[in-house]
């Protein structure tokens, strides 16, 4: 009996969007940058985010990245999180590991984080937003993962 993945697909966003990786209208922000350019604090904090997850600490993972984010005061959303990472590790395997693959920044202020979940059976899109707010520093806006790794790659 052939076993058939099950796509898991969550948003949680405070920010309205026009498009998401993938969809129609993505093409209208900046090309993807290396992640040379992006702040040491936002990837400090997904290395971190990513390392509890590989501990199974989903809980503080979520809880320290959402520090000062509108996203921790919505207990529905974070509920949500919470399982939908869970049945992401039941589906594809518990996370070993990660891999940036790239960053958008459209402004100074504003940027999107790229990385592969190596999970032991499929790979995970893992997409973190931060917005540089002028009251709480660094917030995340927007967390995103799936199963759509493909769209890493440009064109069929």
């Amino acid at each position: 009996m052939k076993k058939v993945l099950l796509p898991i697909i969550l948003i949680i966003s405070f920010v309205s969007l026009k498009s998401q990786d993938g969809l129609p209208g993505s093409n209208q922000t900046k090309e993807p940058v290396s992640f040379l350019q992006v702040p040491v604090t936002l990837k400090n904090r997904v290395e971190a985010f990513f390392g509890l997850l590989m501990k199974d600490e989903v809980k503080i993972a979520y809880d320290n990245i959402l520090t000062n984010s509108p996203i921790s005061s919505q207990k529905s959303d974070i509920d949500n999180l919470l399982s939908q990472t869970h049945r992401a590790f039941e589906v594809y395997g518990k996370l070993s590991g990660y891999e940036p693959v790239n960053a958008e920044i459209a402004t100074e202020s504003y940027i999107r984080l790229r990385y592969l979940g190596l999970h032991g059976k499929f790979p995970v899109r893992w997409i973190f937003t931060f917005y540089r707010s002028p009251e709480k520093d660094w917030i995340v806006t927007n967390i995103k993962f799936d199963d759509l790794s493909e769209y890493f790659f440009k064109g069929d």
